[in-house]
């Protein structure tokens, strides 16, 4: 494990990248906002978070493990922290129809699969995204802000 020391420059370092910690001092100049104790304990969860998440090498990306149900904002973001971002319609797509084994031992318990959300909006109606099932291959689309939840996993390239 990283000392205390190094993770807090990283932190630092992190703090000054976030428009949100850039304010006007009284003369308009621009300082960053001092980040507390709080700030530095949000960081180090989401680090953590993000070295503890499963991926599945299979092709040139890797999989997250299965993150669970949430709209399209909140897998987008979710994505985000960890360091991914969610895979494409397409990416899905060729998941399910060039590496289907590879695929079931990564669904694990639940080979039939369920609707996973894409990065993919509709062209017609960008409120929609698009969604694939990865027990059939089968897609649909759903709003983005829907109520009903679907499943997700996020990507990253491999090394």
């Amino acid at each position: 494990m990283e000392n205390i020391i190094t993770l807090f420059k990283a932190f630092i370092e992190d703090w000054k990248t976030i428009k949100e910690n850039m304010i006007e001092d009284k003369m308009g100049k621009k300082i960053m906002k001092k980040p507390c104790f709080y700030d530095f304990m949000i960081y180090l969860t989401e680090r953590y978070r993000k070295e503890k998440t499963k991926w599945t090498k299979i092709g040139n990306l890797e999989w997250s493990e299965d993150l669970g149900e949430m709209n399209w904002f909140e897998a987008t973001k979710k994505c985000e922290e960890l360091g991914g971002r969610l895979p494409t319609r397409i990416e899905l797509l060729y998941l399910f129809d060039n590496n289907f084994k590879e695929m079931q031992k990564m669904l694990g318990e639940n080979p039939a699969g369920y609707y996973y959300w894409s990065a993919t909006t509709n062209s017609l109606a960008t409120q929609f995204a698009w969604l694939v099932h990865l027990g059939n291959g089968s897609t649909n689309g759903n709003t983005k802000t829907s109520s009903d939840s679907y499943r997700v996993r996020c990507v990253r390239k491999s090394n």
